[in-house]
């Protein structure tokens, strides 16, 4: 019972810290919205930086990157991840270049958290129609990559919790045969210490692995989808 009590007096301070950045974050966000991308991204990497250390302070929770030194940072490039937690839809902010995410529609309507993806231009999909879905993630992935930033990809689409099979969607592969770019794997434990739909926070360490993902002419979608799922749910 006491543990439980501690937990969540913790998680509730940092939800407080949280909260306080987020709202500040949209309000700065608006604000900048007349200024380049890259001013409104490197402002969007403050706060995250700001949320991180609020999470490591208030729930003892941390994080460590296998495989950063195989990335290579010069070069815009594409990253398929494992989606288990919102962590990583923060974190990446911070542990990558500066990128857009592909995000489902419905956050558009969270009450700040929208207003954030409206101000980093976040690229937008309504999983609903999955045709359409697949040509602006072609078309704003190609857009992107030309302007010099990354793009974060989350092929299962909705988190899935620690040990759980993802359903890797086939926009990740196709990105993969579309583009020259490089393209990198992210597989981690965040759902373990921040799991999906639960308040109480986990003290620990989230170990995140990169492992760059070759595309050979012989494969085709369905074969690297099975190459990306193997990896990222291993």
């Amino acid at each position: 019972m006491l543990k439980f009590l501690i937990l969540a007096f913790r998680s509730t301070l940092f939800y407080l810290g949280f909260y306080f950045i987020v709202i500040l974050c949209a309000i700065v966000g608006i604000l900048l919205r007349p200024f380049p991308l890259l001013y409104r991204l490197k402002a969007m990497r403050f706060g995250v930086k700001s949320i991180l250390i609020c999470l490591k302070s208030t729930c003892n929770i941390t994080h460590k990157i296998h495989g950063l030194d195989a990335l290579d940072d010069q070069i815009p490039s594409i990253i398929l991840s494992r989606h288990e937690s919102t962590w990583e839809a923060l974190a990446f902010h911070v542990i990558f270049p500066l990128h857009k995410d592909i995000v489902k529609k419905e956050l558009k309507r969270v009450p700040f958290f929208g207003s954030i993806l409206t101000t980093i231009e976040s690229i937008i999909i309504d999983r609903s129609n999955k045709i359409q879905s697949l040509k602006i993630l072609k078309r704003a992935s190609a857009k992107t990559l030309k302007e010099g930033l990354w793009v974060v990809v989350f092929p299962g689409g909705t988190r899935v919790s620690p040990g759980e099979e993802s359903i890797i969607n086939p926009g990740g592969a196709i990105l993969a045969k579309q583009e020259k770019s490089p393209i990198y794997l992210v597989k981690h434990n965040a759902g373990i210490v921040w799991p999906k739909n639960h308040f109480l926070k986990k003290p620990g360490n989230i170990d995140v692995y990169i492992k760059r993902l070759f595309v050979e002419d012989k494969d085709d979608v369905k074969a690297l989808n099975y190459k990306i799922k193997d990896w990222i749910d291993s």
